[in-house]
């Protein structure tokens, strides 16, 4: 369900975006606009993916840290 989560609002803020930079130019959009529209979710979007999946590989390699043999009684 997250993941359709996040195609909704990558969808949400490409259109968003997409209408202001149409009000602000008095031409059609060109593809380069379009790309500066979808930069920045895109992006936003890498960098939650990657940040997720290094904390969960960091939590999957958590060792609990082991007694040492000279701590025992």
């Amino acid at each position: 369900m997250k993941h359709v989560d996040v195609a909704v609002i990558a969808a949400t803020l490409w259109l968003l975006a997409s209408m202001v930079l149409d009000i602000l130019t008095p031409k059609s959009i060109t593809v380069f606009m379009i790309a500066a529209a979808l930069a920045p979710p895109f992006l936003i979007g890498i960098g939650i993916h990657f940040a997720r999946e290094y904390f969960k590989a960091k939590r999957r390699s958590y060792q609990p840290p082991q007694w040492d043999e000279r701590f025992r009684n």
